[in-house]
């Protein structure tokens, strides 16, 4: 949660200053409803008494003249107020009892009983108005309790404590035997093994040349600048720091006050163009850099340095301008000869053959509308230096495991949980379309235990000097890595250098671990003859044949051995698919490889495949829930919740752990997954609750019902109240159920009915041609690809046509484009009852809003408003008679988003 107890004490006295206002305004509303309340009991006669409601419901509501007739209005009011309402608006309800009761003194038509029912109506808005000011101050004191729980506790909102427990100290003295012990680098071997993946041929030395070139042309201009940077250079260098997740809260408000005003922006750029001016003589405080460890949603605690606010801004310039740099020179070696690319061994007698048949010129074996070129842009557009920027604008959180609790941030690129999911969607997809053309499918997937800290210097200086970044950036780097820590040992601290690892959060250190592992990325492409190695950082995937694997691993092994890491077991695994027999979706042939019997060689890693809490399961073909890891963290959610000291941080630590902690690492559906995951998900979801609560029928709504009762004295909450948006007097409980549901109405068709449907169109494409060569013969042009006229008059049997799916078939890539796809959100439909209440909201949510909530328009709300809307609005709308329990200006809406704004902290 927040950090800092300034923030908390000043938006308390702000919230303070409100609450008091909201009192003074429900006293004066309490006065005017009682006094209503009597002249109505005193009125002569219902249409009377239903006139004295009506004129006091539209005062209390800002629409006095709106219950006035018109000529009343030109003689009392001089200014002549305009009394016109909205067409559908709750005014033209008002205006229209106003007219009806004028009827009703002359036709008889308008009778008691009509006059009874707008008395009755009046009578409970009256009742509504009520409700709504109750709520607005039962409201404020949940905000009042937040900050009372921040305020007491300013490390977390949820009861942090400082003692380190078992798990916490197992973590730091492993990190500590890393970070402060030097590993032995031989820098000759590295080099040596450099050499022996990119001077294997005229291609890769090129290749390796004209990235040298670009990195140490880039290296030596940047280091002769005068004028590094320029004062509206901060808003993109603060930007992407603030996203970096580094900074302390109260750092984080000094950025964003340097963001705001242009005269402090340009003094601190001209302090940071003389640091780097003379960055040749930078060095680290001498008495060390504070380090704060930070427990992390999946338990583990990760250790950021607190710097000075100046030394960030400027390593942050440094990273990004030169991840950049090398990113752009990695993907332009990527784009030569040298970085191998997988296809089909396809005789030159073949592709004449099958000219002939399509009737076309024989130019090649592949185009751009195949599955391997496919797969090629999607690795180099999701999966190949990704964790490096591309430009400076474009910021990302690669650690960041949690969706923005607020939909408006700005998305510049792919979280790294959407990458993570389309891995696993990729992954499956290959699974089913190598089993069925090749009857064969192997998958190995491993990590690194403790890159980040593990990754010796030497390593890194080695791999940049190779590449060629000029002495002087070296020398700085070196600085850079060797940073004075301030340990802390109980109420003492030891300040002690860094001989191992990189920075956490820092830009640089990407860069650093980025470069490195392009290393194994290419070693794994050369010995695999164009594998994708598909890597996430540090963790990393490789599929297809068993003896590419094989090879791929070795050459991971090899490159392991060499800088000195060593591969994380916990993480490491092997998953081979056999296809079972004649699916329907392939039928063997000769041509075909003769499926096996499971057990991939021993070469291989042991162990399973899992990811977040999937695991591989090869027979079923599919990722498949661990329970066991489910109920772990059932235990730690219990525990954190249990810790939490208001109703606020309770539904921000639920809506981190249960609405996106656990749907995350259920995985995204994927239309290669199939409508059975979608239903494994809501079964584990739906028992995690039931384990939570098992007392209580409604499951958390039940609780935090019985939990506010006992609280604050309210009873009766509707369902909508937990799970409407703040802006409506809700608390914005997330509901993970409603995505997968919404998401499982749009998969109608299984994985493989629809590789099948892709072999039906290759068949009819292969008839549609044969019945054309029959009738019309080749083309009489029709020439082999060296010019020679070809002699081969046989055409392709049907068998042969479908030999090479991933160079040649459209419908295959298409099967395969439609695998991969999450499905769309079907939000609910729109009702007459809902549309009706929609037109009652006030003006503020009548316009299209940018976190597509509950609003006055239908189509700007997201799908899981939409369903969530039509879910719980009429319990809410039967308690409050509108949708928003309380009107905007009566809720802290400022303080409330400010107190979201902050990233959870765990308890330990």
């Amino acid at each position: 949660m927040l950090s800092g107890s300034a923030l908390p004490q000043t938006l308390g006295s702000i919230t303070t200053t409100k609450i008091n206002e909201l009192a003074k305004q429900r006293d004066l509303f309490d006065n005017q409803r009682q006094e209503i309340a009597k002249k109505a009991e005193e009125a002569v006669d219902l249409r009377e008494k239903a006139r004295i409601l009506l004129e006091g419901v539209t005062k209390i509501k800002g629409h006095p003249n709106v219950a006035i007739d018109r000529h009343d209005v030109d003689v009392e009011h001089t200014g002549g107020e305009n009394t016109s309402v909205k067409e559908l608006s709750e005014g033209a309800v008002y205006a229209n009892i106003r007219r009806f009761l004028l009827q009703s003194n002359y036709d008889p038509s308008v009778s008691e009983r009509t006059l009874q029912s707008w008395i009755s109506k009046l009578e409970q808005e009256l009742e509504f108005l009520k409700t709504r000011h109750e709520h607005a101050s039962f409201y404020s004191k949940l905000v009042t309790q937040w900050l009372v729980d921040l305020e007491s506790d300013p490390a977390s909102g949820a009861g942090f404590e400082k003692v380190e427990g078992e798990e916490e100290s197992a973590q730091r003295k492993k990190w500590e035997s890393l970070v402060f012990t030097e590993t032995a680098i031989d820098a000759t071997a590295i080099r040596d093994y450099l050499d022996g993946i990119f001077e294997t041929s005229t291609q890769t030395q090129q290749a390796l040349k004209g990235l040298r070139d670009q990195i140490r042309s880039f290296g030596t201009e940047f280091i002769s600048k005068k004028t590094w940077l320029k004062a509206k250079d901060l808003d993109w260098i603060s930007k992407s720091l603030l996203s970096s997740d580094l900074l302390t809260k109260e750092k984080t408000v000094v950025l964003k006050e340097f963001m705001r005003n242009p005269a402090v922006a340009q003094e601190v750029a001209d302090v940071l163009n003389m640091r780097l001016c003379s960055l040749d003589n930078w060095v680290w405080p001498s008495e060390g850099i504070p380090i704060e460890w930070r427990r992390q949603l999946n338990g583990k605690y990760r250790v950021y340095m607190d710097e000075e606010l100046l030394d960030s801004l400027m390593f942050q310039y440094l990273g990004v301008k030169w991840s950049v740099a090398f990113r752009s020179a990695f993907e332009k070696f990527l784009d030569t000869p040298a970085w191998k690319s997988p296809r089909d061994q396809i005789p030159e007698d073949y592709v004449v053959r099958r000219s002939r048949l399509k009737r076309e010129e024989a130019v090649g074996r592949s185009g751009a509308q195949c599955v391997h070129a496919f797969r090629k842009n999607m690795f180099r557009e999701d999966y190949f230096m990704t964790q490096l920027p591309s430009s400076v604008e474009e910021t990302s959180d690669p650690y960041n495991d949690e969706e923005a609790d607020d939909e408006e941030e700005f998305k510049l690129k792919k979280s790294g949980m959407e990458i993570k999911h389309s891995l696993l969607h990729i992954l499956i997809t290959e699974s089913l379309i190598h089993n069925s053309l090749h009857g064969q499918f192997t998958a190995i997937r491993s990590d690194f235990e403790y890159f980040g800290p593990s990754l010796a210097h030497a390593t890194i200086s080695t791999v940049l000097d190779y590449f060629g970044v000029p002495q002087k950036w070296l020398n700085f780097f070196n600085t850079f890595l060797k940073s004075p820590l301030q340990v802390p040992y109980g109420s003492t601290a030891a300040t002690l250098v860094r001989k191992r690892g990189v920075p956490m959060s820092h830009t640089l250190s990407d860069l650093f671990g980025e470069a490195v592992l392009f290393c194994m990325d290419f070693a794994v492409n050369q010995s695999t003859d164009g594998g994708y190695l598909y890597r996430l950082h540090d963790d990393f995937w490789f599929w297809g044949h068993e003896e590419a694997c094989v090879k791929a691993w070795q050459a991971m092994t090899t490159f392991a051995e060499v800088t000195g890491l060593k591969f994380n077991e916990e993480k490491t695994g092997t998953a081979q698919f056999v296809a079972k027999g004649k699916t329907g979706i392939h039928s063997q042939s000769s041509l075909q490889p003769k499926p096996t019997e499971p057990g991939p060689s021993k070469v291989l890693p042991q162990g399973d495949i899992r990811w977040g809490f999937l695991k591989l399961d090869p027979k079923e073909g599919r990722f498949v829930i661990d329970q066991d890891q489910v109920d772990k963290h059932i235990v730690e959610l219990r525990r954190q919740l249990n810790s939490c000291g208001s109703i606020f941080a309770w539904v921000q630590a639920w809506n981190s752990y249960f609405g996106r902690f656990f749907p995350n690492n259920f995985a995204k559906p994927a239309m290669c997954f199939g409508r059975d995951h979608i239903e494994t998900a809501i079964s584990a979801l739906s028992r995690i609750e039931q384990v939570l609560f098992p007392k209580y029928s409604s499951g958390v709504t039940d609780y935090l019902r019985e939990k506010i009762d006992k609280q604050f004295g309210v009873k009766d909450l509707p369902e909508g109240f937990f799970y409407f948006p703040v802006q409506l007097g809700g608390l914005e409980l997330l509901n993970p159920y409603i995505p997968f549901l919404s998401m499982r109405e749009n998969i109608k068709q299984s994985p493989e009915a629809r590789l099948r449907k892709a072999l039906v169109e290759d068949e009819a494409e292969y008839l549609v041609a044969k019945e054309r060569f029959d009738r019309d013969g080749p083309l009489s042009s029709s020439y082999s690809n060296d010019g020679v006229r070809s002699e081969t008059s046989s055409t392709l049997s049907l068998e042969q046509y479908i030999q090479y799916r991933e160079t040649y078939s459209r419908p295959l890539l298409k099967a395969y484009e439609d695998l991969i796809r999450i499905p769309d959100e079907e939000g609910a439909d729109q009702t007459a009852g809902f549309q009706r209440y929609q037109m009652l909201l006030d003006e503020a949510f009548q316009e299209v809003n940018s976190r597509k909530i509950i609003s006055g328009s239908w189509w700007s709300m997201s799908p899981y408003w939409r369903w969530a809307a039509e879910l719980y609005y009429e319990e809410v709308t039967s308690r409050y008679g509108n949708l928003a329990a309380v009107d905007q200006q009566s809720m802290p809406l400022g303080v409330i988003k400010t107190l979201r704004e902050g990233k959870f902290r765990w308890q330990s």
